[in-house]
């Protein structure tokens, strides 16, 4: 049996916050900054892991009243999230650009960090593009679908990541009992590929 939640997921408090509760809405960014906090510190240096999530944050708080009502406000904050980290390196890279040689300052370390559960569903370039990518993929391929909802329930939750890898394996293991630990990574690269192979599908159709 699951264990049972003790806290409000995050979209519950953010409809919450939408009809007026202010409470709901200071912990809903309290609980997203976490989560933004523990990401940005390993995709950016530690002195800038601040300044890169306050403006994320800035982002989802000022466009969140926009954002349809039954949108996930974790997949969205994330794309924002990823944006953001893209337009530091990229500002960075400029900075660099004028002191070394192009071909030096095309080194410079990538936003992503491999096998990551975020960087597994962060590469659409809209949310709501990943989320109907998803929502296709649950249709086509169930298992696939079980395990990425798996993975952004864990990743709701909180933790690094190796906990976050950790408690969604377990989530699908007592989904699918069959699955072993290796099992579950290769079924996981699969999954990823047909996801990857939708996004690009629905970039295609809509030019």
């Amino acid at each position: 049996m699951d264990e049972p939640r003790l806290q409000e997921s995050l979209d519950q408090l953010r409809r919450r916050a939408l009809d007026g509760d202010a409470r709901a809405e200071a912990r809903l960014f309290t609980e997203l900054r976490v989560r933004f906090l523990t990401i940005a510190k390993r995709r950016v240096q530690p002195d800038h892991a601040e300044d890169i999530v306050h403006e994320a944050l800035g982002i989802v708080l000022a466009k969140n009243q926009d954002l349809g009502r039954d949108r996930s406000i974790l997949l969205w904050g994330l794309t924002v999230l990823r944006n953001v980290i893209g337009n530091h390196y990229q500002a960075r890279r400029r900075e660099i650009a004028q002191t070394v040689q192009v071909d030096d300052w095309r080194t410079i370390p990538e936003a992503a960090i491999a096998a990551d559960p975020v960087d597994l569903l962060g590469t659409a370039e809209s949310a709501a593009r990943l989320e109907a990518a998803l929502a296709e993929l649950t249709r086509s391929a169930p298992r696939c679908g079980a395990i990425f909802a798996c993975i952004l329930e864990s990743l709701e939750r909180g933790g690094g990541a190796r906990e976050i890898s950790q408690r969604a394996l377990a989530a699908v293991q007592r989904l699918y009992p069959d699955l072993t630990h290796n099992a579950f990574y290769v079924t996981l690269h699969r999954c990823r590929a047909r996801l990857r192979s939708l996004l690009d599908e629905s970039e295609v159709a809509n030019g």
